[in-house]
């Protein structure tokens, strides 16, 4: 199967062992870590699931099967969350190493939507004379509801 990581409205960026995807279409951000973080650069730079389970493998001295299992099993779930899609990938980019230090470890990503509200704000039209962000209080919301029906 081929991946992307071209995903409508998200966008990353790596910040050294790290990289933080931004969710605009639906306001969560997630942060990806070790084995993690690097399976994502590995699927930016068009490698396969394969792929990424030998490099992996091969940066940490673990096993080829049990690691490439892991990678497809997080690959899912980065599917099932939209943060990677089904698709063509882009002819191979750059060159990618994985950089680990130690045993190869479970790849998860950490799940935030506590900054939602101002993911999905929208810096155009959310401005008013006081500036960006515009915020109603729930109470003009509330009568701007109850004007229009």
């Amino acid at each position: 199967m081929a991946l992307t990581t071209t995903v409508p409205l998200l966008i990353s960026q790596q910040f050294d062992s790290e990289v933080v995807l931004a969710n605009y279409q639906n306001g969560v951000y997630y942060n990806l870590d070790g084995g993690a973080a690097q399976i994502w650069l590995g699927l930016k730079a068009n490698r396969t699931v394969e792929e990424i389970g030998s490099a992996l493998a091969a940066a940490t001295a673990g096993d080829v099967p049990s690691i490439t299992q892991q990678v497809q099993a997080f690959v899912g779930r980065m599917l099932a969350e939209g943060l990677i899609a089904d698709g063509t990938p882009d002819a191979r980019a750059e060159t990618w190493t994985p950089v680990l230090a130690g045993a190869f470890t479970a790849p998860e990503f950490q799940r935030f939507d506590n900054l939602r509200e101002l993911l999905l704000m929208d810096p155009v039209h959310d401005a008013g004379d006081e500036g960006w962000p515009l915020r109603e209080t729930q109470e003009k919301t509330q009568e701007k509801t109850q004007d229009t029906t």
